[in-house]
C-alpha cells in the first residue's frame, strides 16, 4: 500500500515554485520576518579560529579548522575539492561549498569539525562555490547554476529546519559566484561572473564573446532586483568573481580577465550603491604582475583598507578603502586565501600550505612558523570564525 503524502501549502508552493523557475515561470515569494541584523564585524572578546579547505599530498580534500597561530585544531574529510567556507555568526556552524561545478554542501561544527549535514543541489542545478549566512544565522544563501538555461540562481536554506530550501530566485545574470549580505541586513550583493559553463564540459568557458558580468543587489526576502551594475562594453570580458563589503556598504571587487593576455585592464574595482562601478588601476608593473587574475578580496576589520590576492602572479596588493588609492604590494608565492587579523591586519594562505600574517602597521608580511613544513595545499579562500 502506498503511503499518502500530504504537503503543507508552503511546501507545495515551494515545490511548484522551484519547478516553475526551472521552466521560466514566476516564483512565489515568501517573507522571512527576520529580526534586525547586527553590524558586520561585531565580535566581542570571543576566541578566534580560521577555516579553509585544503588538499593533502594524497589528493584527499579536507575542511581544516586552525587557531590564530596556524595550528591545526580539527579537520573533516570532504568528498571533493571545496572552495569557500561560510561562517554562521549566531552558532558554531560553517557551510563548506564545493568547487564549481560542485554537487555537495557540507555543514560542520566549527568547534569540533563534526559533520552535521551533507546536502545536494536540486536536480538540474550545481553549486558555484560560495555561500553566505544572514546576520542572525537563520538562513544560508548559495549561488547556483540552473544547468539547462545557464541562468544563475540564489537558493535560500533554513538553518533552523535542517537546511531545507525555503526559497529560490534569480541572480539576474550568468555565473553567480561570491555573494555577501549588505550591512543593512536585508540585501544580498552578488557577483555575476558572466561566464557560461556546463557540467558536461567541466570548467570550459562557453560564452567568452558574449560575456556580461554584473554586480547586483537583491532583496533577500523577496528576491527582487534592487540594483544592477555592469562594466563598460570594452571590458565585458572582465569577470566579476569575488567581492567583500565593509561596514559602510562599500564593495571591493576582484576580477579575472578572459580577453587577450596582452591587454592591460583594471582587475580591481569598488562600488557604492547608486553609482557606477569605479575601476582601479594598479601601477603598470603591479597590474601586469597580476597576470589578469585576482583570486580573493577582503577588507580589514576596521574597513579602512582591503587586500587582493593574485595567485598566478604571486602577489598581494593593498588598497585604501576611502578613495581606492593603491598602497603597497607584497610578493608571496601562489597566495590566494585572505581573512582579517586584528583590527587592521590580514591573514593569508597559499597553495604551498603556508600561512602569512600582515600586521605592524601593514609594513611586513610574516610567515607563521607552524606551517613551514606543510605537506598540503590551502584552497582559494579562508574565513575567520568567532567561537
Amino acid at each position: 500500500m502506498m503511503r499518502e503524502i500530504k504537503l503543507t501549502r508552503r511546501e507545495l508552493c515551494l515545490k511548484m515554485g522551484i519547478l516553475g523557475l526551472m521552466a521560466g515561470l514566476p516564483l512565489p515569494v515568501f517573507a522571512n520576518n527576520l529580526s534586525p541584523a547586527p553590524s558586520k564585524g561585531q565580535t566581542g572578546d570571543a576566541p578566534l579560529s580560521y577555516v579553509s579547505a585544503m588538499t593533502d599530498q594524497h589528493n584527499q580534500h579536507w575542511l581544516a579548522i586552525i587557531d590564530t597561530h596556524g595550528e591545526l585544531l580539527h579537520k573533516l574529510a570532504l568528498p571533493e575539492r571545496a572552495h569557500q567556507i561560510a561562517v554562521n555568526p549566531a552558532k558554531p556552524e560553517v557551510a563548506v561549498a564545493a568547487r564549481r561545478p560542485g554537487t555537495y554542501l557540507v555543514i560542520a561544527n566549527s568547534l569540533t569539525g563534526e559533520q552535521l549535514y551533507s546536502l545536494e543541489p536540486v536536480p538540474g542545478h550545481h553549486f558555484y562555490g560560495h555561500a553566505a549566512y544572514s546576520f542572525d544565522g537563520r538562513f544560508l544563501y548559495t549561488t547556483e547554476n540552473h544547468i539547462e538555461s545557464g541562468e544563475g540562481r540564489i537558493f535560500v536554506r533554513d538553518a533552523q529546519e535542517h537546511y531545507e530550501i525555503q526559497n529560490v530566485f534569480p541572480s539576474y545574470g550568468i555565473g553567480p559566484h561570491e555573494l555577501r549580505v549588505h550591512p543593512d541586513g536585508e540585501t544580498l550583493v552578488v557577483a555575476n561572473g558572466g561566464i557560461l559553463t556546463h557540467p558536461e564540459q567541466g570548467r570550459e568557458k562557453l560564452n567568452l564573446n558574449t560575456m556580461a558580468p554584473s554586480l547586483v543587489y537583491i532583496s533577500r526576502e523577496t528576491g527582487k532586483l534592487l540594483e544592477k551594475q555592469e562594466l563598460p562594453e570594452e571590458w565585458h570580458q572582465l569577470s566579476i568573481r569575488h567581492i567583500d563589503i565593509n561596514q559602510q556598504g562599500l564593495v571591493a571587487i576582484a576580477m579575472q580577465y578572459q580577453g587577450d593576455p596582452i591587454d592591460s585592464v583594471p582587475l580591481i574595482a569598488r562600488h557604492n550603491r547608486g553609482s557606477a562601478i569605479h575601476t582601479l588601476m594598479a601601477p603598470d608593473e603591479i597590474n601586469a604582475g597580476m597576470q589578469n587574475y585576482c583570486g580573493s578580496v577582503c577588507f580589514n576589520r576596521s574597513g579602512s583598507a582591503f587586500a587582493v590576492t593574485a595567485p598566478r602572479g604571486n602577489l598581494i596588493s593593498l588598497w585604501d578603502a576611502s578613495d581606492g588609492t593603491f598602497i603597497k604590494d607584497f610578493r608571496c608565492r601562489d597566495v590566494c586565501g585572505i581573512s582579517q587579523y586584528g583590527q587592521e591586519g590580514f591573514m593569508f594562505s597559499n597553495g604551498l600550505g603556508k600561512l602569512y600574517r600582515l600586521e605592524n602597521g601593514l609594513a611586513q608580511l610574516n610567515m607563521l612558523e607552524s606551517n613551514t613544513n606543510a605537506s598540503f595545499a590551502w584552497d582559494n579562500h579562508m574565513s575567520l570564525v568567532h567561537a
